[in-house]
């Protein structure tokens, strides 16, 4: 099988965590889940919705915060799938803010927070160690959401539906709610 086609039909899953960081961002603070790692992971102001069925193939959202839009959850609830999304990571007074693509897990247009070095080759060994340690936080995420769908997908599954239509609803859903039955069918 060629890489290409490999990447298609592994996308489902990059676009399934790009929602699930999404969801968590909204109702658990973006918090990572692991212990010890006080960071937040947050969608930030641009989400790109895609499908390959329907009229509309693809939907940008940009500026403000589309995360909590009604645009976005129409869009999610007509069965668009988030295809790119900038996501910024918060750890104590560090700040990472990237975009990530669901097809290939790529980090894109990356910025990292400010070196402290002085000299050239202490601000390269900074950035480095910046570099792995924002990949990190987002990797950690990825551990976590791999081991939740592995473990239930049918209720990750549901607690991403059951957000989705509380989000389109306009009700803003707590962690305990998310993993409830969703008393809102449409």
């Amino acid at each position: 099988m060629k890489p290409l086609e490999l990447m298609e039909q592994g996308r489902f899953l990059g676009e399934e965590f790009l929602l699930w960081l999404w969801m968590r961002s909204m109702t658990e603070g973006g918090a990572s889940g692991e212990e010890g790692d006080g960071s937040g992971c947050f969608v930030d102001d641009a989400i790109q919705l895609a499908s390959e069925r329907g009229e509309v193939k693809e939907i940008s959202l940009r500026k403000g915060n589309p995360s909590e839009s009604r645009e976005a959850f129409e869009a999610l609830s007509r069965g668009m799938r988030p295809a790119k999304m900038k996501l910024r990571i918060l750890s104590g007074d560090l700040e990472w803010v990237f975009t990530i693509n669901a097809a290939t897990l790529d980090m894109g247009t990356l910025k990292l927070p400010a070196s402290t070095g002085k000299a050239p080759h202490e601000r390269l060994h900074d950035r480095l160690f910046l570099l792995e340690e924002g990949a990190g936080h987002l990797e950690r995420r990825l551990k976590l959401f791999l081991r939740e769908r592995s473990g239930d997908p049918a209720a990750l599954q549901e607690q991403l539906r059951a957000w989705v239509l509380a989000g389109r609803s306009g009700e803003s859903l707590t962690t305990d709610e998310a993993g409830s039955e969703a008393p809102w069918e449409a």
